[in-house]
């Protein structure tokens, strides 16, 4: 009984790896170096060419045409570990991906004798990849043995973004910029058999994304103290998936392929508002804080003519951040601080077997960055640690004490270069 009630718990914890593997974070959110070390506390600052994503009205602020280049890339490490009457399994999976994550170049102009600005941006909005690999015993359908396999994707949801920012009057900006959504992602997994490496049994999933919607937003910049808003309109996500199976010397099927197709798929994005604001202190100190309303439970995906709830949480989301500025003769070296909450559209496990917590699962995520400022170069770096429980249950279970626990943790590394003309 012992050993059914470990078997239950493994089955329990691959499925919920499984699920949160394909659970793919929508939580769009602006990018760049400095404003990620930060936290993300970005709304109401908005000062530099990654204002297109985190609030355009802030391109108004810029006086210097302007190119800039960030980087991506992620670490994410999952474990889990499972007791059952004393007998204990555990379970650790690591992966590592480069991706691009934004891509930008502003012109700075004048109307009359207030700023203008014109830019167009490529932003990788939701980034997919992943990487993992492993063993494991055979189908169940198939008697082919054990098996080992490769799980790979490459790309996610990116977007080309034209924006203007006008300023308005000595201390009000607005902005506006559109999102043409491209782009996707490739999944594929490769499974070989242990026993007879001829065997082969190799699947391919491509998703395309595509859509069209509107940033709106607007600053105000005192002295020492700036507040901005920011809307995301909402949208219809369209969907095309392809899949493919190619497999060889499979008993009783051979080798051979086949391959489906789901195209006309809709997800809708819900509209997304968020507010900040800004603070210094001293001309060499930066307080920042945001909070963003996500109405994802909103969301519906429909697929030929039929629309069903999307099954979502929402995922609000706080912010805080700080920058503080240290001065050499020849360059500027900014140290930046932050902290933010990071919601999941899933739900969570927690709690006892007999009343387990079924509520959201919630992260957080804690950033940190530094940057050199030379002349008409800056170079940012950032680093963020993000940590995930979904999973955390014990108590009785079949008579015995039984606990469940699994756990994600991040780590992201990402660099900003901008350069000044």
């Amino acid at each position: 009984m012992r050993r059914i009630g470990l078997v239950v718990l493994i089955a329990a914890l691959a499925a919920a790896g499984a699920f949160a593997q394909q659970e793919y974070d929508f939580n769009i959110m602006g990018t760049g170096a400095r404003a990620r070390g930060m936290g993300g506390a970005f709304i109401g600052v908005a000062d530099d060419a990654t204002a297109v994503g985190w609030n355009p009205a802030g391109l108004a602020q810029l006086e210097k045409m302007e190119a800039s280049v960030v980087g991506l890339f992620n670490i994410t490490k999952y474990s889990s570990e499972s007791t059952f009457g004393g007998e204990t399994d555990t379970y650790e999976e690591s992966a590592s991906h480069p991706a691009p994550a934004f891509a930008s170049f502003v012109i700075p102009l004048k109307t009359g004798n207030k700023n203008l600005a014109l830019a167009v941006a490529y932003q990788r909005m939701v980034d997919m990849g992943n990487k993992a690999k492993g063993s494991d015993q055979d189908y169940g359908y198939f008697p082919t043995g054990d098996y080992d396999w490769t799980y790979e994707a490459k790309g996610g949801m990116d977007a080309i973004t034209p924006a203007i920012a006008v300023q308005l009057s000595d201390n009000f900006s607005f902005g506006a910029a559109g999102n043409i959504y491209i782009n996707g992602v490739t999944e594929k997994q490769k499974n070989t058999f242990t026993a007879d490496q001829s065997i082969t049994d190799n699947f391919t999933e491509e998703t395309k994304f595509s859509g069209f919607n509107f940033n709106a937003g607007a600053l105000v910049s005192l002295q020492k103290f700036s507040i901005g808003a920011m809307m995301r309109f909402p949208f219809n996500l369209k969907i095309d998936i392809t899949n493919s199976n190619d497999y060889t010397n499979l008993p009783t099927y051979g080798s051979g392929s086949t391959s489906s197709e789901m195209s006309g798929a809709e997800f809708s994005m819900p509209m997304i508002i968020g507010f900040g604001a800004a603070v210094k202190p001293t001309d060499k100190l930066t307080l920042a804080a945001d909070y963003e309303i996500r109405p994802y439970s909103n969301s519906e995906f429909s697929y030929q003519g039929t629309s069903d709830d999307a099954g979502m949480n929402d995922c609000n989301q706080l912010r805080v951040g700080m920058e503080y500025i240290f001065t050499g003769p020849n360059a500027v070296f900014p140290i930046r601080l932050g902290f933010r909450t990071d919601p999941k559209t899933f739900d969570g496990f927690k709690g006892t077997w007999t009343s387990p917590d079924t509520s959201q699962a919630s992260g957080y995520a804690i950033t940190g960055g530094f940057g050199l400022n030379m002349g008409r170069m800056m170079l940012d770096l950032a680093y963020e640690y993000g940590n995930l429980k979904p999973i955390d249950v014990s108590g009785d279970l079949f008579g015995y004490q039984a606990s469940m626990m699994s756990e994600y943790k991040s780590h992201n590394i990402m660099a900003s270069a901008i350069f000044h003309f």
